[in-house]
């Protein structure tokens, strides 16, 4: 799995964004993990979906946010997700806690990754034929009539 992220703001008012992005690689898509859902730490300012906030107003450096985002794998289905995450404002733009949480993220997924993996491969076959008592029974009957067909083509 392959996790990359970047965070940017532009100039003014607006929130900054976390951009981020996962592929899974062709043998965890094989091996059909499911997907693997954590509690970040990465904070979830109020107003989310708003894109800029006001000096002085909600967060802007004043308050700590009392909600956090969930972070998740991708399905094997797709093997990839691509996700955008506003985050409060802050005054020195240090958000630490996108990587403390996508090391979580990994580590989790990695377990799950090493459980699917114990569930080994096997493969099973068996044949069948006719027993020794049913060939005994049948053998006088099917001998005679092969015997009574070689007959009829000669003749």
């Amino acid at each position: 799995m392959k996790i990359e992220w970047t965070i940017k703001k532009k100039t003014g008012h607006l929130r900054p964004k976390l951009h981020y992005a996962i592929t899974l690689e062709d043998f965890e898509i094989e091996l059909a993990v499911p997907m693997v859902r954590i509690t970040s730490t990465i904070p979830k300012p109020p107003d989310a979906g708003q894109h800029y906030v006001w000096p002085g107003t909600k967060e802007c450096g004043k308050e700590k946010p009392e909600e956090v985002y969930d972070l998740s794998t991708p399905s094997h289905k797709t093997g990839h997700c691509r996700e955008t995450l506003m985050l409060p404002m802050r005054p020195g733009n240090d958000y630490p806690e996108a990587e403390v949480s996508f090391h979580r993220l990994r580590r989790a997924y990695e377990e799950a990754l090493l459980a699917a993996y114990a569930n080994s491969a096997f493969e099973t076959r068996g044949s069948l034929g006719m027993s020794s008592e049913a060939k005994r029974h049948f053998a006088p009957t099917v001998a005679a009539q092969r015997f009574l067909a070689l007959v009829e083509q000669a003749s």
